[in-house]
């Protein structure tokens, strides 16, 4: 279709905390149109890639709401870096109840979208709502014992000290103290949520060209080869005149890594608050598949241990509202190149026949 459109700054509030979203408009469109409301997964934030869904989706002639959760990215609530699960299920609710509001959208055309643990809260959100007309989950977490033993796997010493720290995290929480960060993606041997093979170097392929590491993260990557190596060549590191993650949302710097984007355009950290630990095994979103009305495309990548896809084959059988397509990659292949090319066109073609 290839139609113009335009992208705006706009927010809204859940439960007294604002978030701050993307609100892109199809130009020269008449009548109320369809609006795909998108959110990332685990603490990435909308400017790791989202952007290039969302253009494609606007020029089709759709609205799209792209927000951040709560105590990430630009959105606001302290402490920064939490993701605490009932509340980024409240920011989906939130999204969608603002997203009914807005004029010119058609509210009875209504999708959402969501990828890796955003993909599993689409599911969750869209079992919840039957007033939801699609449904996409792209290589979406659904299964937190499967995704657990998956991490164990990946790396059993590290998974231990995770889980430590997790507990520390938890205790240190109930006297006020802040969040203990523990990074998002690393290698094996680093205490990370997602250490799978490539899951650092593929996550930072997600990060725009130009965005700049703090100095005390760069200083680490400095002296270590692996994580030197992992680094896409658009990312740059800082010296002594580097930003100072102080004067970001962030709040803080940390070892694990904090990111400020090309002109200071966004602030993120490769880091969580370790005590998610502690839920994920009791979360499993693929098992709302059955009670969700609408139309279900899971986007499936056969090769990915973060998420593991065999979990998502499973709880999609037998549902014949759920459509799997499957394609050979890894967890963050499909993001960019023509991996990309391809899903964007799947889930496009699935988005437009669900709006007819």
């Amino acid at each position: 279709m290839g139609g113009t459109w335009d992208r705006a700054d706009v927010d809204f509030d859940s439960d007294g905390t604002r978030c701050a979203a993307w609100l892109y408009r199809p130009v020269g469109v008449e009548g109320p149109v369809p609006l795909v409301v998108m959110a990332h997964g685990l603490g990435a934030v909308r400017e790791w890639r989202l952007d290039a869904f969302a253009e494609r989706f606007a020029e089709q002639g759709w609205a799209v709401l792209v927000f951040d959760y709560r105590y990430l990215g630009a959105s606001g609530g302290e402490p920064r870096q939490m993701l605490d699960i009932g509340a980024q299920l409240a920011d989906w609710r939130a999204a969608l109840a603002f997203g009914r509001s807005l004029p010119g959208v058609d509210s009875a055309r209504i999708a959402v979208w969501g990828t890796s643990f955003g993909g599993g809260h689409a599911l969750s959100t869209a079992a919840q709502d039957h007033g939801v007309a699609a449904v996409v989950a792209q290589c979406p977490f659904t299964s937190g014992p499967a995704s657990l033993l998956s991490r164990i796997r990946s790396g059993p010493v590290s998974a231990l000290w995770l889980g430590v720290a997790a507990v520390v995290d938890a205790v240190r929480a109930r006297f006020g103290a802040r969040p203990l960060l523990m990074p998002m993606a690393g290698v094996w041997w680093m205490p990370a949520f997602l250490v799978a093979r490539g899951a650092m170097a593929g996550a930072a392929r997600l990060v725009p060209e130009g965005t700049v590491l703090s100095r005390r993260t760069s200083a680490a990557v400095r002296r270590l080869g692996p994580l030197r190596r992992a680094l896409p060549p658009g990312m740059r590191l800082s010296g002594a005149d580097g930003f100072d993650p102080a004067a970001t949302p962030i709040g803080r710097d940390s070892i694990w890594g904090v990111l400020n984007g090309p002109g200071g355009s966004f602030a993120a950290a490769n880091a969580l608050a370790a005590r998610l630990v502690l839920r994920l095994p009791f979360y499993r979103p693929g098992a709302d598949l059955g009670r969700i009305t609408a139309p279900v495309l899971l986007s499936v990548c056969d090769r990915d241990s973060a998420a593991p896809a065999a979990a998502t084959r499973r709880y999609a059988e037998g549902h014949a509202h759920v459509q799997v397509r499957r394609y050979d990659l890894d967890h963050f292949d499909i993001y960019i190149g023509e991996a990309f090319e391809q899903a964007v066109a799947d889930q496009t073609e699935f988005l437009a026949k669900s709006f007819a």
